[in-house]
């Protein structure tokens, strides 16, 4: 095979192995009945929910409940990590049902820094302290740890919602859990709740082809001996 040949393999090689794909860390399917989600391990993870009774297998919420029922989750510099659900809330009774990455389990465990997306009529978005309209039950929450000072920002439909959120130097989120969180009157329900976490592009990068530099640097020397 000619040197060509080879680099150009090399090359296809080097771009499958810089491709960033998400895995999956948790994920929650529910199809369960109406027996309280708390104490129940999750879908894809491994992880055991633990907090208040708020949420049902079912994903209906239980008896209004104020409080957060949650996953254990401490995020890693180099990462952008998406934790998304659908909430439908049916009634808002002056209250709010959401998701949040959790400085602990608790309902405010998010305030005032820490990712957070709340629906009542709408969605009000936090640290940025915002609120919009409701267009779609799909809520992401999206946290950028790839540089020095992390970033976060919202999406409702797939679509950014507010501004994104750069925290200041030496003062990223604290966070320990991965949360569903509720002030307590809000009727509703959950579903597709998952995160996922994608690695530093350049990381990816730099390890593809730092490989395709040793198979190519391999196969020179091996043509070389052939001669």
């Amino acid at each position: 095979m000619s040197a060509s040949k080879s680099f150009g393999i090399l090359a296809l090689f080097a771009c499958a192995v810089t491709t960033s794909h998400a895995a999956v860390i948790y994920n929650q399917v529910f199809t369960g009945g109406n027996t309280t989600l708390a104490g129940t391990t999750s879908t894809v993870g491994g992880g055991v929910w633990t907090g208040a009774n708020l949420i049902n297998l079912d994903g209906n919420t239980n008896n209004p409940t104020s409080g957060a029922v949650s996953l254990a989750f401490t995020p890693q510099s180099g990462f952008i990590y998406d934790l998304t659900a659908t909430i439908n809330v049916t009634a808002a009774n002056s209250s709010w049902l959401g998701l949040a990455f959790n400085s602990n389990n608790t309902t405010y465990g998010w305030f005032s820094q820490n990712p957070a997306a709340l629906r009542n009529a709408g969605w009000q978005i936090w640290p940025q302290s915002q609120n919009f309209s409701q267009t779609s039950d799909n809520i992401l929450l999206r946290l950028d740890t790839t540089a020095a000072q992390w970033t976060t920002s919202q999406f409702q439909g797939g679509i950014q919602i507010g501004s994104t959120f750069t925290y200041a130097p030496a003062a990223n989120p604290t966070i320990a859990f991965v949360s569903l969180v509720s002030e307590g009157l809000a009727v509703g329900s959950v579903s597709a709740f998952e995160l996922t976490g994608v690695p530093e592009p350049s990381t990816s990068v730099l390890l593809g082809l730092g490989a395709a530099c040793v198979l190519f640097g391999l196969r020179r020397r091996k043509l070389a001996h052939s001669f």
